[in-house]
This record gives structure tokens, C-alpha cells and sequence, in this order.
């Protein structure tokens, strides 16, 4: 292949065949990451299991202000105070859930910028091979220098 386009030619070649790789490899990681991690669910699922829920659930359920309701759980206050109690966890619960979100949305934007310089880095292979071959083939006209 040396003897018809010469060695600047394979040696373009070969710095597309590594961008092109290094593509490759940026992309693949930046999937597997996504699978591995099970995205933004599953980050907030993994925060919900290591919240205290437990008080909460021993508990039971919040009991209505009407009299049913200071007949089943004695007084209207314990119920306010389990009420309070709730919101305090759903509070603390969607604080890990967009802290979650947060991470996994950095690691994304990680991911797209690395891809996108490898995509760079491909395009620059792509005009020096396209350079290299223009001055084999003598061809002026296919190549503006505009890219």
C-alpha cells in the first residue's frame, strides 16, 4: 500500500483508525456507565432504600382530624405530629432523589463532551487523509479547507 500512496498517506490512515477507536471507546464507556448505574431511577431508588423509612412505617398510617379520627389514634396532635413527621422524610427523600439526578446528570454531560471532542478529533483524521489523498490524485477542486 506504501509503493501507490506513499507514507503520509498510511500514516493518515492510521491517525483516523485511532480517533476513530478512541471514538469508539468514549462512546461504549459513556453507555456502559448509563447501564451500569441504571440511570436517574435507579440512583433515587438506591437513596429511598438507604433513607430512615422504617419510623415511619411502624407507625401506620396518618389518621384523619374528625372524631373517627381522635377515636383511633387519641388525639388529634399525634396525628399532626405523625403528619409533620412525613413531610420531613418526603422533604429528605427528594433531596437524595435530585442529588441522585444531579450525579447522573454530570456523568452524562461528561460522557457527551468526551465523545464529542473524540468526534473532533475523527473529523481532523477525516481532512488530513482527505489532504493526503487530494495530493496523490491531484484533485484541487474536492477540498475547500473550510471544516
Amino acid at each position: 500500500m506504501n509503493a501507490v500512496f506513499g507514507a503520509g498517506h498510511s500514516k493518515a490512515l492510521e491517525g483516523l483508525r485511532v480517533a476513530q477507536v478512541g471514538l469508539a471507546k468514549a462512546w461504549a464507556t459513556s453507555e456502559g456507565e448509563e447501564e451500569k448505574e441504571g440511570g436517574v431511577e435507579g440512583e433515587a431508588k438506591a437513596g429511598l432504600a438507604s433513607a430512615d423509612v422504617t419510623t415511619a412505617l411502624d407507625r401506620g398510617p396518618v389518621v384523619g382530624g374528625g372524631e373517627l379520627g381522635r377515636q383511633r389514634s387519641g388525639t388529634v396532635e399525634s396525628g399532626n405530629n405523625l403528619l409533620e413527621e412525613e413531610t420531613e422524610l418526603d422533604i429528605a427523600l427528594a433531596k437524595k432523589r435530585r442529588e441522585a439526578n444531579d450525579r447522573y446528570f454530570q456523568r452524562v454531560n461528561k460522557g457527551v463532551l468526551d465523545v464529542v471532542a473524540k468526534l473532533e478529533e475523527v473529523a481532523k483524521a477525516m481532512k488530513a487523509v482527505e489532504l493526503e489523498s487530494r495530493d496523490i490524485w491531484g484533485d484541487t477542486d474536492s477540498v475547500d479547507g473550510d471544516v
